[in-house]
């Protein structure tokens, strides 16, 4: 199934595949990925849910009417990109969508649920739509991943017979959730997840530990983006693992904080007390220099004729691309040391 999803994401019309083992082994993680995200998912489905009865949209939280959104644009998307032989942007996208929005976003948004801490209706309403949204992702995954899809297929509560003759996946089904693209949905929730991975990001870049809370305060003078981070803290606050989540209509920067722009809002994440301003700057500081020697010694070479000219086309290939990726980490750590000066 790798080797076969990998020939499929690279091979656009009219274009030579240059075959990669390590591209292979990056699909294998891929497989893995939705084997495990699968496993996750057949834990929490009861017996009788593949056959459960239509939800009322207005029963379903924002994180299940986002998925049903992302996945009736992904049905279209695959459906005709197939019509168009565009086998490499069905591949592409179904990728997308498996790793970074059913599993990274979705799977983690949905867990408190499915283990029980919003009521039982609740868990049960989660529950058909993530039926839902795993069968309709088997099928349209079916040509490029045949092996793990059946085998997953068989496990799957509602399912009879060989995936091979389910019916492709349309917005209109039949059994379960009818699912519809809803733009306005999928707006709040890029400003939920901005707003965690803005979080995140800070976290990051000053060094701080995952299991740190960290307070933030959410300044925004629009009131729809100030509303949709209110209704949202419960959800933010767990994945983002903030201490206190406050949001208000604007004001002066709070004292020794770092800022994350979203949309309309900006985060102000608490470092007082975190973060040994000192020491971080002693930190940021040496590796910059150690990052300042390394760029110095690629230029030399790229800069040295003798080298371009005679070295082997991807080597040299490689210590550009080495380089470019320096150039652009001495920019995050220049900016992250400037912010904690500030």
């Amino acid at each position: 199934d790798a080797f076969r999803y990998t020939l499929a994401a690279f091979a656009a019309q009219g274009r030579d595949v240059r075959m990669d083992e390590k591209r292979v082994e990056g699909y294998r993680f891929f497989i893995n990925k939705i084997w495990n995200a699968a496993r996750f998912a057949l834990m929490h489905l009861k017996p009788a849910q593949g056959d459960a009865q239509p939800i009322a949209p207005d029963k379903l939280e924002l994180a299940d009417r986002w998925i049903l959104s992302r996945l009736a644009d992904v049905i279209d998307q695959v459906a005709g990109a197939l019509d168009n032989y565009h086998f490499n942007v069905a591949a592409s996208t179904l990728y997308q969508f498996i790793w970074h929005e059913l599993c990274d976003w979705y799977l983690e948004m949905i867990k408190p649920v499915l283990y029980g801490d919003a009521g039982a209706d609740r868990q049960d309403a989660t529950r058909q739509v993530l039926a839902r949204v795993l069968r309709d992702t088997l099928v349209l995954l079916h040509p490029f991943a045949p092996f793990v899809s059946e085998e997953i297929w068989h496990m799957l509560p509602g399912t009879q017979g060989s995936i091979m003759r389910a019916t492709f996946p349309s917005r209109h089904a039949d059994y379960g959730t009818t699912v519809s693209r809803d733009t306005a949905v999928e707006e709040k929730m890029a400003l939920v997840t901005g707003a965690i991975s803005g979080v995140r990001n800070v976290r990051g870049e000053m060094n701080i530990a995952p299991s740190q809370p960290l307070d933030v305060s959410v300044h925004s003078a629009d009131g729809a983006t100030r509303q949709v981070l209110a209704d949202q803290a419960a959800l933010i606050v767990i994945l983002a693992r903030c201490g206190r989540w406050q949001v208000v209509d604007g004001g002066e920067k709070p004292h020794a904080t770092a800022a994350a722009v979203v949309s309309d809002a900006t985060l102000y994440v608490s470092l007082a007390g975190v973060v040994d301003f000192d020491k971080e700057i002693a930190r940021l500081e040496k590796a910059l220099g150690k990052l300042d020697k390394e760029q110095l010694g690629l230029a030399k070479k790229l800069q040295n004729p003798n080298y371009v000219e005679k070295a082997p086309a991807e080597v040299v290939a490689a210590t550009r691309e080495r380089f470019q990726e320096g150039q652009a980490k001495q920019a995050k750590l220049t900016a992250n040391l400037g912010r904690i000066r500030e």
